[in-house]
């Protein structure tokens, strides 16, 4: 069973704490997208909003997937507090999830790849929603020790998602970081 990340304790300190923050700041990944503000962007794993919050203000649309409620129910309060229009969370499993096919211009893949029971599965499902010529987004942990993340034994490294992600997507955009990766896939 693969690592995943647990809404217990204090989660919400460790998703969103200064060191988080330092080594991988949300405007940075964004920016690193470069997003259109006619996108609608599919958010697998969002939790909290780590990433919709602030993609939400470049783009048309975010639906924020996550199967755990206690992430979802943040968000929600989150979305209402600060008044976003264009955020809907959804309670969902993101290997199968309820969309049509090439409904969404955009997924992003954020810290998941490593947690899902078949990346293969995901790729696929990524493919599947993604009109013809759109974009997937995947980060995740370096396969190394770093101060943060699942253990290194867990983590696959972006040769792995290249490898798995060929068929339907080819590679438009490799950053790497110390920390993290952040791969830009477009559709085939």
């Amino acid at each position: 069973m693969p690592h995943r990340f647990s809404a217990e304790g204090d989660f919400v300190s460790r998703l969103e704490g200064p060191e988080r923050r330092k080594a991988i700041p949300a405007g940075s990944v964004i920016k690193n997208m470069h997003p259109s503000g006619k996108e609608k962007v599919v958010d697998l794993g969002a939790g909290i909003g780590y990433f919709s919050i602030p993609l939400s203000s470049v783009v048309k649309e975010v639906l924020a997937v996550d199967m755990e409620p206690k992430m979802l129910e943040i968000l929600r309060g989150r979305v209402r507090e600060r008044g976003i229009p264009n955020i809907v969370p959804m309670r969902a499993d993101m290997l199968r999830l309820p969309l049509p096919d090439g409904s969404a211009d955009r997924v992003l893949a954020a810290f998941v790849y490593h947690e899902v029971e078949s990346q293969k599965k995901l790729i696929g499902e990524a493919a599947r929603i993604l009109r013809p010529k759109g974009r997937l987004t995947i980060i995740d942990f370096q396969k190394k020790e770093t101060p943060m993340g699942p253990p290194v034994e867990e983590r696959k490294p972006p040769e792995h998602v290249k490898r798995t992600a060929a068929k339907p997507f080819q590679l438009a955009q490799d950053i790497e970081e110390d920390v993290y990766y952040q791969l830009e896939f477009e559709k085939k």
